[in-house]
């Protein structure tokens, strides 16, 4: 059975500690402090760790991300031994990516959502589409293609071009045509996009226009070995890629 004392109602336990302060003064209560005074100290403590905790933590961190920037600076970069193939031997720009196709047709080729591009003369996936060498190369004015081998039939639009199986341009076309392409796969490269069409990447369609464009200084013309032309010595750099700060596109 609880005791008087026990069932004494919270405001009777109010009269009662009144009536205390009355007798003894309130310098009674404060030598008893409740249960959160007696608390506020410890809490005070764990906060002070906390945040001391919280402040070397961060210190650290800002010290190591400080470091890693400065190490991954190209002006730290100052000797880099060239070792081709050291991170993965074998390994290029296709090791890692995925192919997507525009099919062997017109008609697959619409229907994968491709675009007929005039500068390689190839369909390609719209994300490969580089509208601005697009302009480049068109800006030459010799684009332009023909139904028929003496270029009398002309093709009225671009999409009529990638329609048919074949058409006739001329021979300073398909030199503007390599040389486009090579500006093209040269801001590919240096931008480093993620999107490249196969042609740029295709080492044999390179080489083609590297010696086509060779061949054509011998098809009649001037001897062009016969033609002097000033070399200027030049003092080139080297940029060397720290791949253990590279990320890819």
């Amino acid at each position: 059975m609880a005791s008087a004392e026990e069932n004494r109602s919270f405001l009777d336990n109010h009269d009662w500690n009144n009536q205390e302060a009355a007798i003894h003064g309130p310098e009674r209560f404060y030598e008893n402090p409740s249960f959160w005074t007696r608390r506020l100290p410890n809490i005070n403590a764990q906060l002070s760790c906390g945040l001391i905790v919280f402040t070397l933590t961060s210190l650290f961190w800002g010290i190591f991300l400080f470091q890693l920037q400065r190490q991954c600076s190209p002006n730290s970069v100052t000797a880099y031994p060239h070792r081709p193939g050291i991170i993965e031997p074998g390994a290029n720009f296709k090791t890692h990516a995925r192919f997507i196709s525009c099919g062997r047709s017109t008609a697959e080729s619409k229907s994968l959502g491709c675009k007929y591009d005039i500068l390689s003369n190839h369909w390609v996936p719209a994300p490969c589409m580089d509208d601005d060498s697009v302009e480049m190369y068109q800006a030459d004015g010799s684009w332009f293609g023909f139904a028929d081998r003496n270029r009398t039939q002309l093709i009225e639009s671009m999409e009529a071009m990638g329609s048919v199986e074949i058409y006739y341009t001329n021979m300073r076309d398909h030199i503007v045509h390599c040389a486009a392409l090579w500006k093209k796969q040269f801001k590919a490269f240096f931008e480093e996009r993620i999107y490249y069409d196969s042609l740029i990447l295709d080492p044999k369609h390179t080489y083609h226009c590297a010696d086509f464009l060779v061949d054509m200084t011998d098809k009649g013309g001037p001897d062009f070995r016969k033609i002097p032309i000033e070399v200027v010595i030049g003092h080139a750099g080297c940029w060397i890629r720290d791949t253990s700060c590279h990320h890819s596109h």
